[in-house]
């Protein structure tokens, strides 16, 4: 299986969906995963906008946190971003799956899978503050729900990262890499993979086992690079590079 590469929109929150695209491809990459409700400025010519210019979609982050059940479902201009068969990716409060929050929990993913296509297409991502990995992989074997594996987010919930990813791996598919000091995830972040931690990310990814998209999401002046790190690792669509030279 061919693994797509590219950005998050988290990465460059100030480009249009066109420029977003383009960014991408220039860089060897073929796709996007983008946050919709925070102002990223793709959502003004939308998911079209971007495929449009190029780029595929991996999957549209909300901030949908399960579990939790003090306000809506999606915020006002989330579900407009959804569609069926693209994946949407969500929180899981701590305590989810527990007595007497379960019920809720797995009603807030039948109503989200409803929008995308099924339960499987429900990501629940690896964050700090939120479920913990034994609870992430409960509340997959229950609901049914998928794993968007964010490795700092795994590093700040799990002494043994790669252990953690191995036992998330049958529902993972997708995951999000930046780079940050691995002894101190906790305060470090956005500095370039190549120099911070490539062999570890490198380890937590293969651990992962199959993945359809790894997409970097960082602030650090090192996307190019980034991207072409990851473009060592995994096999790539060459046909995208000259697609990304006919764009430039």
């Amino acid at each position: 299986m061919t693994t797509l590469l590219g950005l998050s929109s988290g990465s460059a929150p100030g480009l249009g969906a066109s420029e977003l695209a383009r960014l991408v491809l220039s860089l060897g990459g073929s796709a996007v995963d983008v946050r919709a409700g925070k102002g990223h400025a793709w959502q003004r010519e939308g998911l079209a906008g971007l495929r449009t210019a190029g780029a595929r979609v991996c999957f549209v982050g909300v901030g949908t946190v399960l579990g939790r059940a003090d306000g809506p479902l999606l915020a006002a201009d989330e579900p407009a971003h959804l569609e069926p068969g693209l994946p949407v990716k969500v929180f899981a409060a701590a305590g989810c799956t527990e007595p007497g929050r379960f019920e809720a929990t797995l009603a807030q993913v039948t109503e989200l899978a409803e929008l995308v296509g099924g339960v499987d297409r429900v990501l629940v991502e690896t964050h700090h503050g939120y479920a913990a990995v034994p609870e992430l992989a409960e509340l997959c074997e229950r609901a049914g729900t998928g794993v968007l594996l964010d490795t700092m987010g795994l590093a700040r919930i799990h002494p043994d990262p790669a252990a953690a990813a191995a036992r998330l791996a049958p529902w993972t598919s997708y995951a999000q890499v930046k780079g940050f000091d691995w002894s101190a995830p906790e305060t470090s972040r956005h500095q370039p993979l190549a120099t911070s931690c490539a062999a570890e990310t490198r380890e937590v990814l293969a651990a992962a086992g199959a993945l359809r998209a790894v997409t970097v999401e960082s602030k650090a002046p090192s996307l190019a690079e980034d991207l072409a790190l990851l473009r060592s690792w995994y096999p790539t669509d060459t046909s995208l590079l000259v697609e990304a030279e006919a764009l430039s």
